[in-house]
């Protein structure tokens, strides 16, 4: 009997339909003072937490609320339960107002409002996350203590977190006292000044000293934030100074060939106008992704002064080329040439090679190379043919090689000295006939007669030479490295190798780069002599074909014994 009992009572059981839920969620949101739902707040804002339900059917008992912040690092850091509705059918709702997020901030970051709703024996958690910045205002443009500005329009431009809009105030006192103008935008970070203010007073004077700064307010317009107070002044409109920085120059400190490793940029600004400019970010993207140290500032840069700018960068992946920009961010009065771009590819900044001529004769081969020494050397050399060069144990074949060798600059000359044969020398020969020792022999010393020719690789022992970036220099440039750090700057800038060891105890390195106006395919460093000053290293240059203009300068760099005399660079090939 009580099997069939309990059997028919699971019958009758199983035939009540289940029960629908009767609280559902309609949503947790966080607002703020003004009542507006937002997503983001600064440290100095309160908040408004609210959470909304639904109830199916009454019930006797109240719907209760409990309230939870949760911080970036996932802990409780507010919590707040009494609140309560009733539990009458339809939408019911509870929130929290004016809560201090002073009162609950722990850092900067996402925060989470967990909101749990309990009616009868059913719970409803639902949540809303928002960011938490800590409010900040650094001031960029017009920089402190800009002078003569003529930008039109002004625009005011700073950095800032965490405020719902900003404040700009512009006075004629330190104080900020009865301010000429005053305005607030919609969250911008930047504000452009009226060309034609309503109010006369707001009118900027030339020459006059005004003082800014910028508030950060909440959306109650309450102020949660402040900069620093920056000056400035405009250009007389008698005035004849100008403003103008240009990017002048955007080039590759060294070949690409591999576009897996990182890719070295100079940029070159150049201060074209009358007045100082400072603090310019100067920035640099390739293929329209930022270079790993950009932007970069310029605490100043003089009326005609230029500076180098190093970037480094890569190539997007999966691009076998890209636009490299160059732009400084500054309101002069030549914006456009404000940026300089350049297409990169894969061999980009590589030198032209010296072309294969045709076979010459000596009489060609002689001209060929007058007409590499330049229109001075060319002079001074009048008189002279190869009757007058001699190279010991040189076949007619032999000595062809080495000319031409010396033509397309695969070849240097070493202690080479001119053969005098009764003839006057003066001029471009004079000097080349005093540098043709590696040491001075005396003014009644015959100077001996020789011509030794040497292979001109970049694995010689104690000689380095190659290409590096176009110098914006006229001409050639020498330089004497007496100690190890000068010489790893200077070879950081030439080559990605390893830095060549150096004793500078007992040595030091003498080089030569040529300037743009040089067109060089290659320079020489003849040899070192004395001086009544002290010592001269004599170099000349192997100029490019007519017509042809190498993409970079040549350099070459030598090891010779320590010495602490004065040393100049004596050009042998053009007089200068």
């Amino acid at each position: 009997m009580k099997i069939f009992i309990y059997a028919l009572a699971a019958v009758i059981l199983a035939q009540v339909p289940a029960r629908a839920q009767n609280l559902t969620g309609l949503g947790a949101s966080v607002h703020d003072v003004s009542g507006v739902e937002r997503a983001t707040f600064s440290s100095a804002e309160s908040v408004t937490l609210r959470q909304r339900v639904s109830i199916a059917a009454t019930s006797a008992n109240p719907v209760t609320f409990t309230f939870k912040i949760i911080n970036p690092a996932g802990a409780a850091v507010f919590a707040h339960t009494g609140n309560s509705a009733p539990g009458t059918s339809g939408g019911a709702q509870s929130q929290l107002a004016g809560i201090s997020i002073p009162s609950f901030y722990t850092a900067p970051g996402l925060y989470t409002f967990k909101a749990t709703a309990v009616l009868d024996a059913e719970t409803v958690t639902q949540q809303a996350t928002f960011m938490i910045s800590s409010p900040n205002i650094t001031l960029i443009y017009p920089p402190y203590g800009a002078r003569g500005l003529s930008d039109k329009p002004l625009t005011f431009r700073w950095s800032a977190s965490g405020a719902s809009r900003y404040r700009v105030t512009v006075a004629d006192n330190a104080g900020l006292y009865n301010p000429a103008h005053e305005a607030v935008n919609a969250g911008e970070s930047s504000y452009s000044y009226p060309d034609n203010p309503a109010q006369p007073r707001e009118q900027l004077v030339p020459d006059q000293v005004y003082f800014w700064k910028v508030e950060g307010l909440d959306a109650a317009n309450n102020r949660i934030s402040e900069s620093n107070v920056y000056n400035f002044s405009l250009k007389s409109q008698a005035s004849t100074q100008s403003r103008n920085v240009t990017v002048v120059s955007l080039d590759l400190s060294s070949p690409v060939l591999d576009f897996e490793k990182p890719l070295n940029f100079k940029a070159v600004l150049f201060n074209s106008g009358s007045a100082t400019e400072s603090n310019i970010s100067l920035k640099l993207s390739l293929g329209g992704i930022p270079a790993q140290d950009s932007p970069k500032q310029i605490i100043t840069i003089a009326p005609g002064e230029k500076k180098e700018v190093p970037f480094t960068a890569f190539m997007p992946s999966g691009q076998e080329e890209g636009l490299a920009v160059a732009c400084a961010d500054l309101f002069d009065d030549n914006m456009p040439d404000n940026c300089k771009t350049r297409l990169i590819s894969k061999s980009a900044g590589l030198p032209a090679l010296p072309k294969t001529g045709k076979k010459l004769s000596y009489e060609e081969m002689f001209q060929e190379i007058i007409k590499r020494l330049g229109p001075e050397a060319a002079k001074a050399l009048e008189g002279y043919t190869f009757e007058n060069l001699t190279c010991a144990n040189c076949s007619q074949d032999e000595l062809s090689s080495i000319i031409s060798a010396l033509i397309s600059g695969d070849a240097q000359l070493v202690n080479a000295a001119v053969l005098d044969t009764g003839a006057a020398v003066t001029g471009g020969a004079a000097q080349a006939q005093a540098a043709a020792t590696e040491e001075e022999t005396g003014p009644d010393e015959p100077v001996e007669t020789n011509l030794e020719v040497a292979e001109f690789k970049d694995a010689t022992p104690g000689e380095w030479s190659g290409y590096t970036e176009l110098l914006k220099d006229r001409f050639a440039s020498g330089l004497v490295v007496l100690n190890r750090k000068e010489w790893k700057n200077i070879w950081k800038s030439l080559s990605s190798e390893e830095l060549p060891d150096v004793d500078f105890g007992s040595k030091m390195v003498v080089g030569v780069i040529s300037g743009a106006r040089d067109r060089a395919e290659s320079v020489r460093i003849m040899g070192k002599r004395k001086t009544d000053d002290g010592i001269a290293f004599d170099y000349y240059v192997i100029e490019a074909p007519a017509g042809e203009k190498p993409a970079m300068s040549a350099y070459i760099f030598k090891l010779y014994d320590r010495t602490e005399e004065k040393a100049e660079f004596k050009r042998l090939d053009v007089k200068k």
